[in-house]
């Protein structure tokens, strides 16, 4: 993934490449005083990896576990081919409830259907390659939209509105729109906020969403639109 348009994998190899040459260096020069930052690098990107591995998937449970999604909730996720976290929303599934995948699913179709067919989830997985701009799905048509890690790569602005506007578009109007990111949280309340959404609530995820420390972190923003009174 891009943490704010940078890969972090790319990220965690230069931090081991510094940890690396600052440890040889401390070593080989005597000034042991600069451990201290190597000690930080090294810690820095300790808790980077936890937040790509475990601490995502605590993140994502989490979600799941908060909404119980039931028997016949249809449930779009637009996180853009993250198939591990659709195959964990699918295992909590009961059928007819479905989740639809969107993502560049072509190239590895084959590959992904046999792992659909071994978790025994296929009558509640459906991949569609889908244009986040553009969904070709009709209005109002699933009870839950998830967009995980996905909308902060969108740029410029006026880019992830339109992908936010649509996410609404093809939400029912009792249906929740959770989205889940790192970046832009306050910009996607006031595009909802402006697309009717009333009840819009922001959660942490604690250590668990910190993309290094708690500078960046993983929040969950949970949207709803309720009729106003008159």
């Amino acid at each position: 993934m891009k943490l704010r348009g940078i890969n972090v994998i790319t990220l965690l190899a230069v931090d081991i490449l510094l940890v690396v040459g600052g440890l040889i260096y401390s070593l080989i020069s005597a000034h042991y005083w600069n451990l201290l930052w190597v000690v930080l690098l090294a810690a820095w990107g300790l808790i980077l990896t936890h937040t790509m591995t475990a601490g995502h998937l605590r993140v994502w449970q989490g979600i799941i576990d908060r909404f119980g999604f039931g028997g016949h909730d249809q449930i779009l996720d637009l996180s853009g081919g993250r198939f591990n976290d659709l195959l964990l929303l699918a295992k909590s599934l009961t059928a007819p409830a479905k989740v639809t995948g969107t993502g560049d699913w072509r190239q590895d179709e084959k590959e992904l259907q046999g792992r659909i067919n071994a978790a025994k989830v296929a009558d509640r997985v459906k991949l569609v390659d889908a244009d986040v701009f553009n969904l070709n799905f009709a209005d109002r048509s699933f009870d839950y939209v998830l967009v995980d890690l996905a909308f902060h790569n969108i740029g410029p602005a006026l880019e992830r509105g339109r992908a936010v506007q649509e996410a609404s578009r093809v939400l029912k109007a009792d249906g929740t729109l959770v989205i889940a990111d790192c970046a832009y949280i306050d910009e996607y309340q006031r595009a909802l906020g402006n697309l009717g959404f009333n009840d819009i609530r922001v959660l942490s995820t604690g250590f668990n969403g910190w993309w290094g420390g708690p500078w960046t972190t993983t929040k969950v923003l949970i949207a709803k639109r309720y009729p106003r009174r008159r």
